[in-house]
């Protein structure tokens, strides 16, 4: 119960931080009247959401290995080419035991290089702040990288906050919140896992919140960011329910955020909170998704690593929303990988 525990007062801590924006910060949100009923419902609708995901949890239904590796297939689409190979490989190197602790350490120093070498080409986001929109994808994909081999490297705590605190310094030069979270995250969670928090090990959260609300500005400043997800989701809401707007081709678009953002006829990309993808694709069906969720974070918890890395992810994706490549780590980490790990 440790995961639905913690990811439970991480969801009601965001979605509370979300309405207290959309109710007291308004005036930066919307340009028209306030819409209290669209709020009302989205709040209802994400509370029965999570309601459906703590029902995965509680009574999961347990699916054979082929068709986990059959959805990880079917959303390898929405990288045509490049997914396919990475799901095969995958694949392939799912026959091999404990696969990712003998690679961790090798796949954790290139995510950092190759970090460094995309500033060095491309520049730094902090001082060109245009670079953050190109240098996304690849951030977030060394980021899950670096993250997942933070999370199964087997390094004394010294050595392995040093790498964390250089993870942040790396994010936080890239301008991206959610990684700083991110890294955090698959630093802290083995601990909470392990029983093993100390003070000083919860005090590091610090830091990393005051850098957080630079970014932002100030502290409205991330308020205001949050509760701009909202104003997306609840506006989702409105347009998908009863059976869904996208039908499917968000989850296996390229760029969802994009997306999203290009349906109310707007610049950049947005994020959508954990269930706005469920309910654009499939209105009231996205709840399937959702307890698909939960029995995924319930079947991690067979392995401290595994549950380390999908409730990071579920947590990431409180704020981002579900994509293509975030439901992929979670199937492959919570669905597939807990499987061969248990075995040792």
């Amino acid at each position: 119960m440790k995961a639905l525990k913690l990811f439970s007062l991480a969801f009601f801590t965001h979605l509370l931080l979300m309405v207290y924006a959309n109710t007291f910060l308004s005036e930066k949100l919307y340009a028209a009247e306030f819409p209290f009923h669209k709020i009302l419902i989205a709040i209802f609708i994400s509370l029965a959401f999570f309601g459906v995901l703590v029902f995965g949890y509680l009574k999961p239904i347990k699916l054979p290995k082929s068709v986990y590796w059959l959805m990880l297939f079917i959303l390898s689409f929405a990288l045509p080419g490049y997914g396919q190979l990475a799901v095969l490989i995958m694949f392939f190197l799912s026959k091999e035991h404990n696969v990712f602790e003998k690679y961790a350490k090798f796949v954790l120093l290139g995510s950092i290089l190759s970090i460094i070498s995309l500033y060095a080409i491309e520049g730094i986001p902090l001082f060109h702040w245009e670079l953050r929109f190109k240098l996304v994808k690849p951030l977030v994909l060394f980021a899950f990288l670096g993250g997942i081999s933070l999370t199964y490297c087997t390094l004394n705590w010294k050595l392995k906050t040093l790498v964390f605190v250089l993870f942040e310094i790396l994010f936080f030069v890239g301008t991206f919140r959610s990684l700083m979270l991110l890294a955090f995250l698959f630093y802290f969670l083995p601990y909470y896992y392990d029983n093993k928090l100390s003070f000083e090990r919860i005090l590091i959260a610090l830091p990393v919140f005051l850098f957080v609300i630079y970014l932002s500005g100030n502290l409205e400043g991330l308020l205001t960011r949050m509760g701009f997800t909202f104003l997306v989701f609840h506006n989702i809401v409105s347009v998908s329910l009863p059976f869904g707007f996208f039908h499917g081709k968000l989850l296996l678009h390229s760029d969802p955020r994009w997306r999203i953002a290009f349906m109310f006829t707007l610049n950049g990309r947005y994020t959508y909170s954990l269930f706005g993808q469920p309910i654009a694709d499939f209105g009231i069906f996205g709840a399937l998704e959702a307890y698909l969720l939960g029995t995924l974070l319930r079947f991690s918890e067979k392995n401290k690593t595994t549950a380390s890395v999908v409730l990071a992810t579920l947590i990431y994706a409180l704020e981002s929303g579900i994509d293509a490549f975030l439901l992929s780590v979670l199937l492959l980490f919570g669905g597939v990988y807990y499987k061969y790990s248990s075995k040792g």
